[in-house]
């Protein structure tokens, strides 16, 4: 018996790392350059016994394109295809979808939160002005001249690509530039999350969650059964 508590708790708890990862599309509907987050079974035991007390669901960011609209601002840019910006806040590198970039104070271009666009081969990107032309291989021009280029980066291995809030990550492993990005000057990418999808799974980890249930319940009425037997037996 206590190997129903242990598979209950097992599809509780991956009915509920479902449940987040759902509210969280849900919350980022709107944000730029969101990746909807997918939760999937991991089985870390081949043993089938074993196996049912060792479920752990995981959560990995699904990569697929969302819609390019128009926005007119020079500054917003869009990726076509593979591919992540770099951005840096103090020491650190992040990777972002959102090209939702402004240009600050000191020249910097930079993402809502501050983060410091970079450029192919390293450093920020520093502007005089944001009325600009980027070329869709990231070349920036001040009029005819070629002042840097953006860089457009991916890692050797998809599956290296973390999630850290709504359209940031972390690269880890080797991190290559793309050879031929396909940047779109006056774009942003939108959420690639589907509301459709989201109800779907929303409602099978619902179903989830109630026959984990049932299993507590049917773990209550064997204990409640086994202890009416043996006091009668005593």
């Amino acid at each position: 018996m206590p190997g129903l508590i242990e598979a209950a708790s097992a599809i509780l708890s991956a009915s509920e790392r479902r449940l987040e990862a759902v509210s969280s599309n849900v919350s980022n509907v709107s944000t730029a350059g969101y990746k909807r987050q997918i939760s999937f079974a991991d089985l870390i035991s081949s043993s089938r016994t074993d196996a049912i007390g060792n479920l752990r669901m995981k959560v990995r960011p699904d990569l697929s394109q969302g819609k390019l609209s128009d926005t007119s601002n020079p500054l917003d840019l869009a990726i076509g295809g593979d591919g992540f910006f770099q951005v840096r806040s103090g020491t650190e590198l992040f990777y972002s979808r959102s090209g939702q970039f402004r240009l600050a104070e000191d020249g910097r271009v930079v993402t809502a939160q501050g983060f410091a666009l970079q450029q192919a081969g390293g450093g920020d990107l520093i502007l005089d002005r944001a009325g600009v032309e980027i070329l869709t291989n990231g070349t920036v021009l001040d009029g005819d001249r070629p002042i840097a280029r953006i860089g457009v980066f991916m890692p050797s291995n998809r599956n290296a690509i973390e999630g850290l809030d709504g359209s940031t990550f972390r690269l880890t492993g080797d991190v290559e530039e793309v050879a031929e990005p396909q940047l779109r000057q006056g774009m942003i990418e939108a959420s690639n999350v589907s509301m459709g999808d989201e109800m779907v799974t929303m409602m099978t980890a619902l179903r989830q969650a109630e026959s984990g249930a049932r299993l507590v319940q049917t773990y209550d009425d064997l204990l409640g059964r086994a202890i009416t037997a043996f006091g009668q037996n005593g």
